[in-house]
């Protein structure tokens, strides 16, 4: 998968601004449970904030495949969750980072004009307009404006 089709796919997971917090509790997440073993409730004290959309973000990532959850005898009691990556939760992890050094780049208000603009375009391409050929027309219209100006002051 190219970094285009990454950025395609984060810009439509960020049209909200869950989206702007998932994409980072995710990788903050990742990159906790990629450098040593942790219990959920270590994960919680540590990542702070909400428990409860926390815990959330931790059975959907294990849902997806990302992490993975191994009961540890703990004496007394429940056997304490540990959170590793899985191999996919590592290739995930890695993406992420490189999309995040993409946007180092980039603030909201960047990523909610890419976000827009390709709204428009696929409102264009839904009208079944080519939008490479509007710019063209666009393009000339613009042309034939500064034209007309620089041939009106010269009069």
């Amino acid at each position: 998968m190219g970094h285009t089709e990454l950025l395609y796919i984060l810009f439509s997971f960020l049209g909200t601004k869950r989206g702007l917090w998932m994409f980072g509790s995710e990788m903050q997440l990742l990159e906790l449970c990629s450098k040593k073993q942790l219990g959920i409730r270590e994960i919680l004290s540590i990542l702070g904030g909400s428990r409860t959309s926390k815990l959330r973000l931790i059975k959907e990532l294990e849902r997806s495949g990302s992490l993975e959850l191994t009961q540890c005898p703990n004496g007394r009691g429940r056997p304490k969750k540990i959170v590793t990556l899985s191999p996919l939760g590592i290739m995930m992890l890695e993406n992420l980072q490189s999309i995040n050094d993409m946007m180092i780049k980039m603030n909201e208000n960047d990523m909610l004009t890419v976000l827009e603009q390709l709204r428009l375009r696929n409102k264009i391409i839904d009208s079944g307009i080519d939008p490479y050929e509007r710019f063209i027309e666009m393009n000339e219209i613009a042309l034939n404006i500064r034209n007309s100006a620089e041939s009106s002051a010269s009069i």
